[in-house]
């Protein structure tokens, strides 16, 4: 994984935090996937798909849907999902 997309993981981290202040963005370190947790919700998870330059949810059945391919329309997608 190169170390770009863990920066669009960390800028995308940043922006939910910043906006959804009900929902903690985690990148373990080294990781590609950032965890996102809610109270009472499972764990979700996002990836940056480098193939597609796009962020997608990632899950048991694997990727998609996608996010889009910047931060700030992905957190929209995010907390629209996440909603409190």
């Amino acid at each position: 994984m190169s170390d770009d997309a863990f920066a669009r993981l960390d800028e995308l981290a940043a922006l939910i935090e910043r906006r959804y202040p009900h929902i903690a963005s985690i990148r373990p370190s080294g990781s590609s996937i950032l965890y996102l947790l809610r109270a009472g919700e499972e764990t979700r998870y996002v990836l940056w798909v480098r193939e597609r330059a796009e962020y997608a949810w990632y899950g048991p059945a694997g990727r998609g849907p996608y996010l889009g391919p910047d931060a700030p329309d992905a957190v929209e997608a995010i907390g629209k999902e996440l909603a409190p």
